[in-house]
């Protein structure tokens, strides 16, 4: 129970001193003063009175005289009670003191009450029951004590918590942090607290300073640093040209086709069953497309693979889509020699104005297009070709689109979707692959991708060294090719010079 009620009264002390020296940080100046007292006004005089104690008549103790009693401390010392009268006349640091004065001699007294009450001999049952009720009454007393203390400062406390609260609040130093800021600058007054309480027999936390700690202590906070899933991604090129076409598969490394060759038509009229002659007639040749392959590898550590979970995933899509952008490339631009794809580029006919020459109003580049749709239509007899897709540089299909009269009113024909991806039947398709100034107008129906197995990705070791080095060959491969007809050939055209083919067809 003693060293119960020591440490809580030494707790009490130091905690009130540690809010005080906060609060008089974050309220203003001329408040710190007033604020000191907090420590040492717990206490009212109304309280003090309570603990003016009955008469002390066993021996030794001390013996109530006229409202005025002593605690003896030891068998030298004693502690005068003071009479309300003469508390009265106190003021608030001369109570604050008396207090502390009163707390520590009540601890003496019961611990001389109780060294008393060990030398009483055994017979002297009388005194030694006497004895015990003195330190019951004493110890209740100084529960009392520092009950009321506790409670009162707690209510002040509490008033001035709420005071500071309210005038920090939406600034960017607060109670917590005035606590904290105070504890560092005031280490060595707390300190010089301590052994002041001490210096009275007080228990109290002993306070030491120890180095601040912060964000500098850590060799690097980023090691300790949230990691976001995925990787960020590079900018690439969308693939579109499969989706232009037929797409089919083959088991074997040749596609045969057979194409009408020649057609002669020699219908003529005759008279009832007249004889006549006719030259109509077919010739067929069979042609032949060989598969072609596109490939891309990567050789990797193993230990990397093992050790970074995120690295096959990202060889593995390194691998497959440079595969992917490749065969989009030559699926428009191959040329057929050599292992290059037989891609539109080498099927395609070049644009040439004919009948359209000079015969177009103030020609645009809407108007390139559509005649090259025509032309197409006119190739496929108006009934097997119609051109569905224009292949423009974005930057072609930009400035198309805000092209402007003289009153710099917007030039949209009213064959053009509102915003400018449909041009009749040609859906304009913007794409970095078209060189700037030309552009691909086709019917893609007319072409058909064969591919065999498709995109396969496969992991090797048998590559040079790898085995003895512990590196695997990342590969990535496919096998295809586009096939057009020969008889669809002219189902596709190429506009090499944009400029050049807008003054062509423009009305002189």
């Amino acid at each position: 129970m003693k060293n119960l009620l020591l440490k809580s009264r030494g707790i009490l002390s130091f905690v009130a001193f540690i809010l005080v020296a906060a609060m008089a940080t974050v309220l203003f100046t001329d408040q710190m003063n007033d604020l000191a007292q907090l420590a040492y006004q717990s206490i009212t005089l109304d309280t003090l009175k309570d603990f003016v104690p009955a008469s002390f008549s066993m021996g030794g103790v001390g013996m109530a005289m006229a409202g005025l009693a002593v605690i003896k401390t030891s068998d030298k010392d004693e502690f005068e009670i003071k009479s309300p009268e003469v508390l009265e006349k106190l003021n608030d640091e001369e109570k604050s003191k008396y207090l502390g004065e009163l707390i520590n001699a009540q601890s003496k007294g019961i611990q001389h009450l109780q060294t008393e009450a060990k030398n009483l001999k055994e017979n002297e049952t009388e005194a030694k029951t006497a004895a015990e009720k003195m330190i019951n009454e004493l110890t209740e007393l100084k529960i009392k004590t520092l009950t009321a203390s506790l409670q009162t400062m707690g209510e002040k406390v509490t008033g001035l918590v709420k005071e500071v609260e309210a005038k920090t609040a939406g600034k960017s130093l607060g109670l917590k942090a005035a606590i904290l800021e105070t504890l560092e600058k005031n280490a060595d007054d707390l300190k010089g607290f301590g052994k002041e309480m001490k210096s009275l027999s007080i228990e109290v936390p002993e306070f030491v300073t120890k180095a601040s700690q912060n964000p500098g202590d850590i060799t690097s906070g980023s090691d300790f640093a949230q990691m976001e899933p995925g990787v960020g991604q590079i900018a690439t090129r969308q693939p579109f040209m499969r989706s232009l076409f037929v797409n089919s598969t083959t088991n074997k490394e040749y596609v045969k086709y057979n194409d009408q060759e020649t057609v002669t038509r020699d219908a003529k009229n005759v008279a009832n069953c007249a004889a006549s002659t006719h030259t109509s007639k077919i010739t067929w040749e069979v042609r032949t497309m060989e598969i072609k392959k596109v490939r891309d590898f990567v050789d990797v550590c193993i230990d990397m693979m093992e050790d970074y979970d995120f690295v096959t995933g990202e060889i593995t899509n390194l691998v497959g889509t440079d595969v992917a952008l490749k065969v989009d490339s030559q699926l428009l631009l191959g040329d057929g020699t050599g292992a290059n794809l037989d891609g539109v580029a080498s099927i395609a006919s070049t644009f040439a104005a004919g009948d359209y020459a000079g015969e177009v109003q103030a020609a645009t580049l809407f108007d390139l297009l559509t005649v090259a749709a025509a032309q197409i239509a006119d190739a496929g007899q108006n009934n097997k070709f119609m051109a569905n897709v224009a292949i423009l540089n974005p930057i072609d299909a930009t400035l198309m689109r805000l092209n402007k009269n003289v009153d710099n009113n917007y030039l949209l024909p009213n064959f053009v979707s509102q915003n400018g991806t449909q041009l009749g039947g040609l859906r304009i398709i913007e794409n970095q692959l078209v060189p700037v100034g030309q552009a691909y107008v086709m019917d893609s129906t007319k072409g058909t991708v064969y591919s065999r197995k498709g995109i396969t990705i496969d992991f090797g070791f048998e590559n040079n060294d790898n085995f003895e080095r512990e590196i695997v060959t990342v590969k990535a491969y496919e096998r295809l090719n586009l096939r057009v007809r020969n008889v669809d050939a002219n189902a596709f055209l190429h506009i090499p010079d944009l400029g050049a083919a807008i003054i062509a067809i423009t009305e002189v």
